[in-house]
């Protein structure tokens, strides 16, 4: 599965869920006992079920059908797209404070 890190999953309806990374413990109750494949930076789960790939959503513990197979979910795994912002697009961030501390940069706004 290591294909699939650092990667979205790209539908054929151009939706694209990720950026995919491996999973780590602890598992929402609800996944407990499903074959969780990867999760994505914002929590959410790809998990395998019936043999289909769904995406499953941490804020409204929802499933989303990706794919029919492993295969298919592997072949729709795509490099991320390169975002390019103009000054004054990002209106606010956050930073971790540890790492920010890192950089001599004050944390608090």
């Amino acid at each position: 599965m290591k294909q699939i890190y650092g990667k979205v999953f790209r539908s054929s309806s151009g939706s694209e869920y990720g950026i995919i990374r491996k999973t780590t413990e602890p598992l929402p109750e609800e996944l407990s006992e499903s074959d969780v494949i990867a999760e994505d930076e914002c929590g959410n789960y790809f998990v395998q079920a019936n043999l289909e790939v769904h995406f499953w959503d941490h804020e409204t513990r929802e499933s989303t059908v990706l794919a029919r197979s492993i295969n298919e979910f592997i072949a729709g795994c795509i490099a991320p797209s390169e975002m390019e912002l103009e000054p004054g697009q990002v209106e606010s961030v956050w930073v971790d404070p540890e790492f920010a501390k890192r950089f001599g940069i004050d944390p608090k706004p």
